[in-house]
This record gives C-alpha cells, sequence and structure tokens, in this order.
C-alpha cells in the first residue's frame, strides 16, 4: 500500500515537472526579442517626458540613417542646453551600444 502511495506521488511529480518544463519552452518561444538599449546623450538634461519623445522619435525612424539623423539632432540640442548650464556632455565612446 505504502508503495502505491510513493508510486502515485513520484507520478504526480513528474508530470506536474515536465507540464511546467513544456510551459516553460512555450514561455521563451513566444517572449518577444530583446530590445536593444542605448544611453541617450544628454539623458542626465532631459526629464522623463524628454526621454519618452526622443525613444518614440527612434522607435519611428524607419532606417537606420534616420536614427543616426535623429541621434545626431539630439545630441546637437543637449549640447547646446549643457552650454547654456555651463556644462560640458562627455564624447560618445566608439563602438557605442545602438
Amino acid at each position: 500500500m505504502r508503495h502505491r502511495f510513493m508510486t502515485g506521488c513520484f507520478l504526480c511529480v513528474l508530470a506536474a515537472w515536465s507540464g511546467a518544463g513544456a510551459l516553460a519552452a512555450e514561455a521563451e518561444k513566444s517572449a518577444a526579442p530583446p530590445v536593444k538599449r542605448e544611453i541617450i546623450p544628454g539623458s542626465e538634461l532631459m526629464t522623463p517626458q524628454e526621454r519618452e519623445g526622443y525613444r518614440q522619435r527612434m522607435r519611428s525612424a524607419k532606417t537606420p540613417q534616420e536614427q543616426d539623423k535623429v541621434r545626431a539632432e539630439h545630441t546637437g540640442q543637449m549640447r547646446e542646453r549643457a552650454r547654456l548650464r555651463g556644462l560640458r556632455l562627455p564624447e560618445p565612446t566608439s563602438g557605442s551600444a545602438k
């Protein structure tokens, strides 16, 4: 009797474990690809609303060239904002994440 009970418990645990593994595998398949993040030039000089606006403009850019244009315009604006405040933005490092 005890042997049957232990076997039943083992089978329940095994079934639950294999079901959880299948659910995890399915969740991995349906997960969105990771979003590439970049450090927003001058973000420390921006409000949260301005940062979100920049992200929206970057997402709406259709090509990498359009993204480069948005980034260059934004960087120029942030350099001017920093200059007016007596600050200096650091130069972007080569190979920065996009």
